[in-house]
């Protein structure tokens, strides 16, 4: 095993131990964004997750949508081997994510892009630190198919965010606010040359980010 992609593994299992997937855990991501409170005298009112004792009295801190949830069907693929079909060789890692969504006209929207370590494609593809805090490799995945619920309060990479706000016409961040470990499909490669993948089911809302 290659030193990075061992430390890749070790940080991951350090991660689930901790939040059951890539940190930072859930907790800390949904931090970045608004919250109010759900009911109570502050209905409504801005409001923090550590403070929601005394923001919140008699409710609890959550959130601030500013849309329905949308369903959706979430694939990643993980490869650590990308082989040229022509030539051969196979050093090159990569990352697939496709997300399905029902667009607000009734069709049906598959939304994909490929992630890679330009700067040293043998290395495998990263992530901003807040969103997913380890090496995107196939040993990663393979865990995270135990484990999807560690993703919640994710957003997507900058392309595919603005794709979402002008498909559901919304200046909110996309994020995903719900997954389940459930019915999770997922196919482990990282015994061979194919690519590893996991799907499962998830929801996209809205949200607001958390003013600065």
């Amino acid at each position: 095993m290659r030193p990075s992609r061992m430390i890749a593994t070790l940080g991951l299992c350090l991660a689930a131990t901790i939040a059951h997937a890539g940190a930072p855990e859930p907790e800390t991501r949904q931090g970045d964004f608004a919250h109010v409170c759900r009911g109570g005298a502050n209905r409504n009112l801005s409001c923090t997750v550590p403070t929601q004792g005394s923001d919140c009295p008699g409710s609890e801190c959550v959130v601030l949508p500013l849309s329905p949830a949308v369903k959706g069907v979430l694939t990643i693929i993980a490869h650590d081997a990308v082989t040229d079909w022509a030539n051969g060789g196979a050093t090159n890692q990569a990352l697939t994510v496709m997300l399905e969504v029902r667009a607000p006209n009734g069709t049906q929207q598959m939304l994909a892009a490929t992630y890679q370590h330009l700067a040293d494609p043998t290395s495998a593809p990263t992530a901003l630190s807040n969103v997913v805090a380890i090496d995107m490799d196939e040993f990663a995945l393979a865990n995270l198919s135990e484990a999807v619920t560690g993703l919640l309060f994710a957003q997507p990479e900058s392309t595919l965010t603005q794709q979402l706000q002008t498909l559901f016409d919304s200046e909110g961040t996309p994020v995903l606010v719900a997954a389940t470990d459930r019915q999770v499909q997922s196919a482990d490669h990282t015994g061979d040359g194919l690519a590893t993948v996991v799907r499962f089911k998830v929801k996209i809302q809205f949200l607001q980010p958390r003013p600065l």
